[in-house]
């Protein structure tokens, strides 16, 4: 597996665009097809977004979020690391993020939308509590 080291970030939505492009870039110098890139820099931004806007209500330290983007047997894979997520909290994603692939949410559902993204351009999803704690999200992009 190749791999840049992992992008670290503080927790901020004034962080977004620079993730978007470091992780575009990163699957860049990897030799991922243009396309694919850009799908690694929206499926990053949904990740990130995700966990500002969701982690506000257990995030205390501010600790850095990180991405890290590889290439495995020529398929680009995509860990996220949260490390303030409480651990039923990894497990609920873990579950909802299982349920996202079974279908676009409804209209009038006010969630969901994010996590069914996440379901159809990625593959191999695994969501695990951290070695030091807190979320660790890694999956495969599904071949272009």
């Amino acid at each position: 597996m190749t791999s840049d080291g992992p992008l670290r970030f503080k927790p901020d939505a004034g962080a977004l665009r620079s993730i978007r492009r470091g992780s575009r870039e990163m699957a860049e110098r990897l030799g991922a097809p243009e396309a694919m890139c850009d799908i690694v820099a929206l499926v990053v931004d949904e990740l990130v977004n995700n966990a500002i806007e969701h982690g506000a209500s257990y995030r205390r330290l501010g600790a850095d979020l990180s991405v890290g983007v590889a290439m495995d047997r020529g398929r680009v894979c995509v860990e996220f690391i949260d490390p303030e997520m409480p651990d039923q909290h990894v497990q609920g994603l873990a579950a909802a993020l299982a349920a996202a692939g079974n279908g676009m949410p409804s209209l009038e559902s006010e969630r969901g939308r994010g996590l069914f993204l996440i379901a159809i351009y990625m593959e191999e999803v695994r969501v695990a509590i951290a070695p030091g704690g807190g979320l660790q999200l890694i999956g495969r992009l599904a071949p272009g």
